[in-house]
């Protein structure tokens, strides 16, 4: 069991440490530098910005994703799409990212989730005491309430003790014998 635990533990270590190299690789790609002795090639499998723009058109400015209101009614705030590759505002309305292919950008100008959802308008706040628009004349409920069950509290507390007076004096008088 220790055997083959300890092979365990080499294998994830050599696995932790090519996957480390493979992200250091990426990005000296990215950014074009040397690797030791080796020169690291941009290209390959990967299709790259430069290659699909013509030479002759200045690059694209990064774009400026607009704050909005997702379908949930959260506010997302918004961000500058700057990050490498990834340079134009994508995706639908209420879900905004970043991607690099300028065939799949936003027109956020047609979007119109940047109010406050009419369904989130739940209406006004009650109004507090110190409110100026308070008037407390026009809030005599509670205080009609609080009359009637304290004169039902009173009517039962006077059958109460009328009943008890009543019993105490029907009730047969006892001789005190010493």
């Amino acid at each position: 069991l220790g055997g083959r635990m300890e092979g365990f533990i080499r294998l994830l270590f050599g696995y932790l440490v090519a996957d480390l190299l493979t992200l250091v690789c990426r990005a000296q790609e990215k950014a074009g530098q040397q690797l030791g002795s080796f020169v690291v090639l941009s290209g390959g499998n990967h299709s790259s910005l430069a290659e699909q723009l013509d030479p002759s058109e200045p690059p694209p400015t990064p774009d400026f994703c607009r704050g909005y209101f997702d379908v949930m009614g959260q506010w997302d705030p918004p961000f500058n799409c700057s990050s490498g590759e990834f340079i134009f505002c994508c995706g639908t309305c209420g879900f905004r990212f970043c991607c690099k292919f300028k065939k799949t950008r936003l027109d956020q100008s047609t979007c119109t989730n940047y109010e406050t959802p009419l369904w989130m308008n739940t209406g006004k706040p009650p109004s507090r005491i110190d409110d100026p628009l308070h008037d407390p004349t026009r809030d005599k409920t509670n205080l009609i309430v609080y009359i009637i069950c304290g004169v039902v509290a009173v009517m039962v507390l006077v059958g109460i003790f009328t009943k008890l007076g009543l019993e105490k004096a029907h009730r047969p008088q006892r001789e005190h014998m010493s």
